[in-house]
């Protein structure tokens, strides 16, 4: 006994020794708001931050920039405090992997993300508000993979901006966004508008086990378990460069599909000719909700290969609502963009031009699209008021 009691101090003792980071393996230091852009940030006094001050972060802060990195393991940490305790959390996005982030329970201490790259060159890291109130202080990137209890703050010496690149000469950037205004009445078909469904009538399209009930709106359509599914016929529309598809869905309440277990569909646009770009819009509790947009029509391809993709959390979403989703994009520039919206707020996606724009022959809703043979699970549960534009949704989002 004696020895085992020996043997655990030693050990807790190994545990407590400072990691040796050398001043060149510290590719940067710097406070919170000096990092990139940033925005949502309000400044607030603390004893233990540097110089006094911190920043809290509001549900919707960012601060993005970018750092010339070679191939090899690298760790981000935060010097942080969560005053709510261990549920206040933010996210980071480095490289387009995002990761949510809990602070340390209700005081100061470290945060440790560890992280690859893959390839040499510049890498975006993304800050993004969650829970109100996490407060930052200074980050930091150093060489080496430290999981946590492995490096504090402390350890990493000077102080550096590293090589940084400003925002612009990302490859890739995932940012918060919202709309101005969510749509608060049924649509109004106008000059952009290339499709507009009420339900308030039985239509062409649906297949499988559905019904109609009481909407958001008038009428509603539902699509059951297990095929229930609404495909439009897009062939003869102008949808390759820039769309927006938007409706108002309310999965049933029993499948808790924003919590639950289960890879649910919600849409699929099929490529009017192989290697087109497909988008694909489904969740599942590894991913979270997730869009996707690639060139190989092959069902098994979604993480392999030429892709681009963006997430969103939907835990805090209700179960008993009618919420609004919105999927957008816009491959006509240098630039490419794709947005995934709920109830106004959600993400944009930004990268450089790596998917050319092709035509769509249709788009599915709800279940697993008709040519795969893949046991995806459906929506399940209501649609109602789609409109397919051809434009995508930057001019209604907000400053």
């Amino acid at each position: 006994m004696r020895i085992l009691a020996t043997l655990a101090v030693i050990a807790m003792a190994g545990a407590l020794t400072a990691a040796e980071i050398e001043p060149e393996d510290v590719m940067l230091k710097a406070e919170i708001q000096s990092w990139g852009e940033t925005r949502g940030m309000t400044a607030v006094e603390h004893a233990e931050a540097s110089e006094g001050t911190a920043m809290a972060l509001d549900a919707h802060a960012v601060a993005v920039g970018g750092l010339r990195l070679e191939p090899g393991e690298y760790t981000l940490l935060f010097w942080a405090h969560a005053p709510a305790g261990d549920q206040d959390a933010f996210f980071v996005e480095v490289d387009g992997e995002r990761a949510r982030l809990k602070g340390p329970i209700g005081d100061w201490g470290t945060i440790v993300h560890p992280f690859t790259v893959a390839e040499g060159g510049a890498v975006g890291i993304t800050v993004i508000g969650q829970e109100a109130g996490m407060t930052l202080d200074q980050m930091a990137v150093v060489r080496g993979r430290y999981e946590p209890g492995q490096i504090e703050f402390a350890d990493v010496p000077g102080v550096t901006r590293g090589d940084t690149v400003p925002p612009e000469e990302l490859p890739r950037l995932t940012l918060p966004c919202s709309l101005v205004e969510v749509p608060q009445a049924p649509f109004e078909p106008d000059e952009r508008t290339l499709f507009h469904e009420s339900f308030n009538e039985p239509c062409a399209g649906v297949s499988g086990e559905h019904r109609w009930e009481e909407g958001r709106w008038g009428q509603a359509l539902v699509l059951d378990m297990p095929d229930g599914r609404f495909a439009i016929d897009v062939s003869d529309m102008d949808l390759a460069g820039q769309g927006t598809i938007e409706w108002w869905v309310k999965p049933r309440e029993a499948a808790r599909v924003w919590w639950d277990q289960g890879w649910h569909y919600f849409l699929h646009a099929e490529p009017v000719e192989e290697g087109g770009v497909q988008l694909d819009l489904a969740r599942h509790p590894m991913t979270n909700l997730r869009l996707v947009a690639t060139l190989d029509g092959d069902a098994y391809s979604l993480t392999e290969g030429t892709h681009e993709q963006l997430r969103m959390q939907t835990g805090h979403l209700s179960i008993e609502d009618w919420h609004h989703m919105l999927v957008s994009w816009d491959l006509t520039g240098e630039r490419q963009h794709l947005w995934l919206l709920i109830d106004g707020e959600g993400v944009e996606h930004f990268f450089p031009r790596t998917l050319q724009p092709t035509a769509f022959s249709r788009i599915e809703l709800c279940n697993t699209p008709s040519d795969w043979e893949i046991p995806f699970l459906p929506m399940d549960g209501a649609i109602d008021e789609l409109r397919i534009t051809n434009v995508c949704a930057r001019d209604r989002l907000a400053e």
